[in-house]
């Protein structure tokens, strides 16, 4: 019997050229003890050889952060321990390259919010008291995001899982981007239903103290925005925390997601790598993850309380985003979007929008996009994205997400 062929695959270019890279990597926070951690659990993964060096940065930065972090220890302590969090917290949902940090970035400024900055998720142990080191660790990130040019600086929004991931050094479901071979380890760490309850709570306590931390250094006082596209699969988790919370969910044409998230692979998980990893490797976790942040989302947008839900598409967000924007405003009750209208009317004709241009993908062959319609089809169907008619909606097997 002749064996089935593999699976089509996104074509990657070969990592080469970023293998001695050091910027960008989202671990660059990591502590002293979390990093022991992360070598402890996982290093028989590691591929030693070809990426020693990277781990040798990582262990400087360790010492680095923790040497930092006994200050902010000292000096803040008490007073993040006292912190109260804001109860009506505004949570961006949707799949990595949707347009959550487009909306992010438009809520931001808005004076009433608090939010993580990259410096705060970047360097969570450490930001509180050593703000004045920022131009020293600024060339550690690029002045624009590598898959796909947006402006960034350590003072833009950031995903609080990033702090989270340098926090715990172990509990975190970015860390498929380091370790993309052995992505399944941490499969568990997307809702944790199946995690350790170790596990658990040292992702909850350090997200908890990251967030109260944060809301310190806003005043004390202000709502928070939560932006990280792993948390669309954690919306029953979330309510626990935050019951008065308000949700945005953002979604987008899935070929288009593919093809921006498969780019993003691309330009930007060399630089997290810590072992070598195929082009199947790549596409199995974009197509698994997909499925399971929108199964999961599904599943459990139910328990928001009525009125603290709104859906957008980056359509309708990409044609006119002010009136996007009042809508949300009014569907969730955030205040006067008149108010904030000059602050959005300057970001969207400002610097960080102006001559930027979304990306021209490689387009997908025929049977790679066959095989993203037949994997997402429930999607599809849901949100009214057109399918190729001569599609078969007969699942893909093997997907070890679909049971997590």
């Amino acid at each position: 019997m002749a064996a089935a062929a593999p699976a089509v695959s996104y074509p990657l270019t070969p990592g080469l050229p970023f293998r001695f890279s050091f910027k960008n990597h989202f671990l660059s926070g990591i502590t002293l003890p979390a990093f022991l951690r992360l070598i402890a659990r996982h290093g028989d993964v590691v591929d030693w050889m070809y990426y020693g060096h990277r781990v040798l940065f990582l262990f400087c930065m360790a010492c680095f952060n923790s040497l930092l972090g006994l200050l902010d220890s000292l000096l803040y302590r008490r007073a993040v321990a006292a912190q109260s969090l804001n109860p009506e917290p505004v949570i961006i949902l949707g799949h990595p390259r949707t347009g959550t940090t487009h909306i992010h970035n438009m809520l931001a400024v808005d004076e009433q919010f608090a939010y993580a900055r990259t410096f705060h998720a970047g360097f969570p142990a450490c930001f509180a008291s050593c703000g004045r080191l920022k131009p020293l660790l600024a060339p550690l990130v690029d002045a624009t995001r590598p898959m796909d040019n947006m402006l960034i600086s350590l003072d833009t929004p950031c995903e609080d899982e990033i702090a989270a991931s340098a926090m715990t050094g172990t509990v975190s479901a970015y860390l498929p981007l380091v370790f993309m071979r052995d992505r399944h380890r941490f499969d568990a760490f997307y809702t944790f239903e199946r995690a350790s309850e170790a596990d658990f709570e040292r992702w909850r306590s350090s997200l908890l103290w990251f967030l109260k931390k944060v809301t310190l250094c806003w005043g004390g006082c202000k709502p928070l925005l939560i932006k990280s596209p792993v948390h669309t699969a954690r919306v029953a988790l979330l309510l626990k925390l935050f019951p008065r919370a308000k949700f945005v969910y953002v979604h987008r044409d899935p070929l288009t997601t593919f093809a921006s998230a498969a780019h993003m692979a691309d330009t930007y998980y060399w630089h997290c790598a810590l072992q070598r990893t195929t082009s199947a490797d790549v596409t199995d976790f974009i197509l698994d993850q997909f499925d399971l942040l929108h199964r999961t989302y599904s599943a459990d947008r139910q328990l928001i309380p009525k009125g603290n839900l709104v859906e957008v598409s980056f359509a309708e967000l990409d044609a006119d985003p002010l009136a996007t924007m009042r809508r949300m405003y009014s569907s969730l009750r955030l205040g006067s979007f008149e108010a904030v209208r000059p602050a959005l009317e300057r970001y969207c004709g400002g610097i960080q929008l102006s001559g930027f241009k979304k990306n021209a993908h490689r387009p997908l062959s025929p049977e790679l996009r066959r095989r993203v319609q037949q994997r997402w089809a429930p999607f599809y169907r849901e949100y009214g994205y057109p399918l190729d008619p001569w599609l078969d909606e007969e699942p893909e097997e093997g997907a070890k997400l679909a049971s997590v």
